[in-house]
């Protein structure tokens, strides 16, 4: 049996593009099969008109984003410098565009262009090279203890004599000389010139004291060790009032033999400190008493086996041997720089 209800014409179902993108390309594909359409049943074109409608085709397809490229935007960091490719550009053009376009690294990644502002650089430190400066030092009035006489000369009880004796040696002090109720040393400030003859001259004016040099009056006892104390007391008033008149404040050392300690060992200590049986050092405390401030130095040297007060007596009585004076000798530089240390008042 023939139906008699007539078919519906239906067409053939093209698919739907799934994107804008898709529907983008399905329009240029659809616009492409017309044109050619167009250009191949228009029979009475010439060969030179259908290529200029080729041409007109392929230059509106270039000029034509497409439209992904109008609905996704780029990032910042993928984007590039726009140039446009519809224009026949120069030589010149192409080569300073080349040089515009942002290199790779190795990470794939565009490199940023360098920037035209400098950074600001940080602040220079500067730093003093010049050292602190210390304070201005101040005379010393150094007394040595022992007993007078080349009886006593260099032996182990009079060791505070034969340091102060190469300390004058090595420095270049002037000779010992009676004054101050002693035995004084100063630093030689005569001044000298040179003559045409090539020898040296003195004058008689004598000179201040270079800043390399030491202020130190170096006093030596000419009494016995246990009675120094008295003697002591008179040069240091004499020494502390000539520096007062001066404007300067002086100080003073005693420098003593130390039993019970290493041969050549240094120690400094207060004079208000032990004696420790010395009987030397208790002359002194007794004389200057609590109202005056001072140092001493002590300088090993040793002692016997024996405790027994005769074998101690003849010990420190002695006379030193060789191999002690060297160690003497030795022990006035430390000496010395300690003595600088109490004027630049470091004790």
């Amino acid at each position: 049996m023939v139906n008699a209800l007539p078919r519906a014409h239906v067409d053939e179902v093209k698919p739907v593009a799934a994107s804008v993108e898709d529907l983008s390309v399905e329009t240029l594909r659809a616009a492409e099969e017309s044109e050619q359409e167009e250009i191949e049943d228009a029979p009475r074109l010439s060969r030179k008109e259908k290529r200029k409608a080729k041409k007109q085709r392929i230059v509106r397809e270039h000029s034509a984003p497409a439209a992904s490229e109008q609905i996704i935007p780029q990032t910042p960091d993928e984007s590039e410098e726009w140039t446009d490719t519809s224009q026949p550009r120069s030589r010149k053009e192409k080569r300073k565009a080349r040089k515009l376009a942002p290199t790779s690294t190795p990470s794939g990644l565009p490199t940023p262009p360098p920037s035209t502002s400098a950074s600001p650089s940080p602040p220079a430190i500067t730093k003093s090279l010049s050292p602190a400066m210390p304070p201005n030092p101040l005379p010393l009035l150094i007394c040595s203890l022992g007993n007078p006489g080349p009886q006593y000369a260099n032996t182990l009880h009079s060791a505070g004599h034969t340091v102060l004796k190469t300390i004058q040696t090595r420095a270049g002090f002037r000779p010992f000389t009676p004054s101050l109720s002693g035995l004084v040393s100063r630093p030689d400030t005569t001044s000298r010139t040179l003559s045409w003859t090539g020898i040296i001259k003195k004058e008689g004016q004598n000179r201040e004291l270079m800043p390399h040099e030491d202020d130190f009056t170096l006093w030596q006892s000419t009494s016995l060790m246990n009675i120094s104390g008295a003697n002591v007391k008179k040069a240091w008033a004499k020494f502390a009032s000539d520096q007062r008149a001066k404007g300067v404040e002086g100080r003073l050392v005693i420098v003593h033999d130390e039993l019970e300690a290493d041969l050549g060992k240094i120690s400094v200590k207060a004079g208000t400190a032990s004696p420790r049986g010395h009987n030397g050092l208790k002359s002194v405390q007794a004389a200057l008493g609590t109202n005056v401030k001072w140092w001493r130095v002590g300088v090993g040297i040793g002692r016997p086996e024996s405790r027994d007060a005769s074998v101690v007596s003849k010990y420190v009585l002695r006379k030193m041997t060789a191999r002690e004076e060297a160690v003497m000798e030795k022990a006035a530089a430390g000496v010395q720089k300690v003595l600088r240390d109490i004027a630049e008042e470091k004790y």
